[in-house]
């Protein structure tokens, strides 16, 4: 096995007659090389025979400098100092020997990348974005990698001083009062789920990597031993949906405040624009519309984007509830460049639209709270977020799980069985004759109950 030792270079000088103390480190055809510890010492100072500096038997205390890894210099005791050499020492034999149970045929690059980052990966931030960039981003999981980020972002947030937290200080009570943040930024119970379990992955890696101890891990194992439990999602998506009551209260409801009436609109664009979720319906402009000549020879208005969280692409066909929306904004909003809704209102460099789309999003979901308030939803529905209008469109179709088809076609469901395969089928014409759910059209007589899946989903030959 390779070996490790600290010696004094007495071949090189300062201009205070003092030599560097380094880590020798010599690989198992005895080629060497060396590695700063910071120190530099006498030959008075320091004891050649054991690598340390002279301590004990009668030698009294003296101080020496180091150059820390983070910059500038800090003063230790020659005891302190031989603990500091004592502990550089003990790192690189254990990762020699992590080297040799895994049987690693490293090299000094390797070594000197392990040995000198060994510090800064003891930080629990410095090591979760080595994860994004090496585990992630370099295998091409760029959503899984995002992912990471996101979480990253928004712990940056609750704790400006994270640069600074070790491992063990992410304890069960961080990540209680890290929730309790999220809630208060408004993220729902899915958001905080997915950012703990993120925080849960980082952890399990480095303990699997030895970085830290098993005694520190904060989660809970399931049993009653009181350390943090991951939150579980009170609400499944096909529970976060508004009635049907709720729905035409909200459409024919006029609200005096602007932010309101704006925002009401923006929940309506998103239930017409089947379910279109938030980041993917702020992003729209006047690009994403075209007109199309389709199969029987008439021209239809398209809605065409790639979806951010998928990268799948979507069309809808702008019917006229869809259309009234567009108008609506067009008329009433100031919209900023050529996009087709108020929510950017200034240019953004790629990487903080994120952030700003989650800020406008946290605002949407306090006004639309306050509209549930004051149009007395039920208590069930009081909770409104920007995702109720997607699965509030799902729900108004689901209507006894039939015609599962239609639902997955129209959400944009990206399932290889069955939605994508259905999605090959139809044509732009057959989208055009989807027959959308009109919150403003007049009731028939033929309208007392609730229309059915087949009546909600049958194509109209009549547009």
């Amino acid at each position: 096995m390779a070996k490790v030792s600290i010696i004094l270079k007495k071949s090189k000088t300062n201009s205070k007659g003092e030599h560097p103390v380094l880590l020798r480190l010599a690989d198992n055809t005895n080629k060497r090389t060396t590695f700063s510890t910071g120190f530099s010492a006498s030959e008075i100072q320091f004891d050649t025979s054991c690598g340390r500096f002279f301590q004990g038997r009668g030698r009294g205390s003296f101080s020496v400098l180091r150059n820390e890894d983070g910059g500038g210099t800090k003063k230790y005791t020659n005891k302190e100092a031989n603990d500091k050499l004592t502990e550089l020492e003990t790192r690189a034999r254990e990762i020699l020997q992590d080297y040799n149970d895994r049987h690693v045929n490293w090299s000094f690059e390797q070594f000197r990348a392990d040995f000198v980052n060994a510090p800064k990966r003891e930080s629990f931030l410095a090591f979760a974005e080595g994860i994004v960039e090496q585990e992630y981003r370099d295998k091409g999981s760029k959503s899984t990698a995002d992912t990471f980020k996101y979480t990253i972002k928004a712990l940056k947030r609750f704790d400006p001083n994270l640069e600074r937290k070790t491992f063990p200080e992410i304890t069960s009570n961080y990540l209680q009062r890290f929730e309790a943040f999220c809630i208060k930024e408004g993220a729902v119970a899915g958001t905080i789920s997915i950012r703990m379990r993120v925080i849960k992955r980082v952890y399990n890696i480095a303990i699997r990597q030895k970085l830290v101890s098993k005694d520190a891990y904060p989660f809970s194992s399931g049993s009653d031993d009181g350390k943090y439990k991951i939150p579980a999602t009170k609400l499944t998506k096909t529970h976060q949906f508004l009635t049907k009551e709720s729905l035409e209260k909200l459409a024919t409801t006029h609200f005096d405040r602007p932010t309101k009436e704006r925002d009401k609109h923006l929940f309506l664009f998103s239930f017409y624009c089947d379910g279109i979720n938030w980041k993917d319906m702020a992003l729209l402009t006047d690009k994403n519309l075209s007109w199309e000549t389709m199969d029987d020879g008439t021209e239809g208005l398209f809605l065409r984007y790639q979806r951010a969280k998928t990268h799948g692409s979507y069309e809808i066909f702008v019917d006229e509830p869809l259309q009234r929306e567009l108008d609506w904004f067009k008329k009433n909003t100031v919209l900023y460049k050529n996009y087709l809704l108020p929510i950017i209102t200034k240019d953004l460099p790629d990487d903080a639209i994120h952030d700003y789309l989650a800020q406008k999003r946290q605002r949407f979901n306090a006004s639309l709270k306050e509209i549930a308030k004051e149009l007395k939803f039920p208590k069930s529905q009081l909770n409104v977020t920007s995702y109720h209008a997607r699965h509030s469109l799902a729900m108004y179709m689901f209507n006894e799980q039939k015609s599962i088809e239609v639902i997955s076609q129209t959400l944009g469901h990206q399932s290889v069985k069955t939605t994508k395969h259905y999605l090959a089928g139809f044509s732009s014409k057959r989208l055009s004759d989807l027959k959308r759910i009109d919150l403003l059209a007049p009731a028939k007589e033929d309208d007392a109950k609730e229309p059915s899946v087949e009546e909600v989903a049958k194509p109209s030959r009549k547009r």
